[in-house]
């Protein structure tokens, strides 16, 4: 990107960002709001400019959690700027079915990939067992850590489920979860764009499709991760606590640092 594009306040001001806001702002436990400045959710950090480093290091923004599976990370390293510690955390947990980087799939792979079929999947799964997100709570919980941007390849799906976990541990309710998810569908606007124009040069209407539906932000995608979280544990709490170590002490030492 060449530009910076604000179509929306959360939205940091980077020349190289993809999807990069906080979830400073939203409204948690209590009526209380979570502080800015804190917790970032993003897509790729391989656009930085030397500007949009300085930027994040005066924050300071501490933590990157990176979300994507290896060869995404291999194909588009992060830019990390000084003083600031990388932590990759695989989120995929359909990694041994199909790759998370979609530019690299083969037309063979591609005619026979189902993309309802996957999205519906990849949600039902990612909030279980998933080592990424066990990494999450782990930075959330150091004292003094510093502010962190956890992000995947757009900031959509892997870091719209750990988005989630960061609301509801800080006591959001269900409709605040769902409309920051759904407010991607905003942010990630221009670079889904992009690179749908860009995949367009060399694939046809139906493939062109398919990548369209798995870059799409609808509202039965986070719906069905939360039905499961509820079908599952009954509750977000207890999934938090069961899952993640997230206990109602743990909740409420996270809404210490992180509302205001």
């Amino acid at each position: 990107m060449t530009a910076t594009i604000l179509l929306h306040p959360s939205l940091t001001p980077l020349g190289g960002g993809i999807n990069f806001r906080e979830l400073g702002g939203n409204i948690a436990a209590d009526g209380r709001r979570i502080k800015r400045g804190w917790l970032y959710r993003s897509g790729a950090l391989n656009q930085l400019t030397d500007k949009d480093c300085h930027f994040l290091s005066q924050i300071p923004v501490a933590h990157i959690l990176d979300y994507r599976d290896s060869d995404e990370v291999a194909d588009k390293p992060d830019i990390i700027w000084s003083g600031c510690q990388y932590h990759h955390a695989p989120a995929n947990p359909l990694s041994d079915v199909i790759s998370a980087n979609l530019e690299q799939l083969s037309a063979q792979t591609i005619a026979g990939f189902d993309p309802e079929k996957f999205m519906q999947e990849l949600y039902r799964r990612l909030p279980f067992n998933n080592s990424a997100y066990k990494q999450l709570v782990a930075i959330l919980r150091q004292p003094n850590g510093g502010a962190l941007v956890q992000h995947c390849a757009v900031g959509k799906d892997r870091t719209g489920i750990g988005s989630a976990l960061v609301l509801f541990a800080l006591g959001a309710d269900k409709n605040t979860v769902i409309e920051d998810y759904l407010l991607t569908d905003t942010t990630l606007a221009p670079f889904r764009e992009q690179l749908l124009a860009r995949m367009s040069l060399n694939l046809g209407k139906i493939a062109l499709d398919k990548f369209g539906y798995v870059l799409s932000v609808r509202e039965s995608f986070i719906d069905t991760a939360i039905a499961e979280i509820e079908v599952r544990y009954g509750s977000t709490d207890s999934w938090l606590e069961k899952e993640y170590g997230v206990t109602a002490q743990v909740r409420e030492s996270l809404r210490e640092r992180y509302l205001e």
